[in-house]
């Protein structure tokens, strides 16, 4: 078998999502800024230091788990976010843009 002329190789970092510590790398930012945000603006106290530990260890962990089910699941939900005034969800099963379902009755 010949290789097509046009076909090269896609290298995997093209593809592969950004991924910080196994999350997604703006909400780990996120979380480290809440994190030291909690740190600096309450101070030094120890139920302070308990709250900012488990934030950085549940949440990530959290974080992880999501970014296992969808990788660029902030993204989505961003871009989700700003097409809402374009097409918001306002169908319903007597709707007249609605596809006709052939089992439909029509009322009269």
């Amino acid at each position: 078998m010949s290789r097509n002329s046009l076909e090269a190789p896609i290298h995997a970092s093209l593809v592969r999502p950004i991924l910080l510590g196994g999350a997604e790398r703006e909400l780990v930012l996120i979380n480290l800024l809440a994190i030291v945000v909690l740190l600096l603006g309450v101070g030094p106290h120890p139920i302070t230091f308990l709250l900012a530990a488990l934030l950085g260890s549940a949440g990530h962990s959290l974080l992880v788990i999501a970014a296992r089910f969808d990788p660029q699941m902030w993204r989505v939900y961003a871009r989700h976010l700003l097409y809402q005034p374009f097409y918001p969800a306002l169908a319903s099963f007597d709707s007249p843009l609605a596809p006709v379902h052939p089992f439909h009755r029509q009322s009269r």
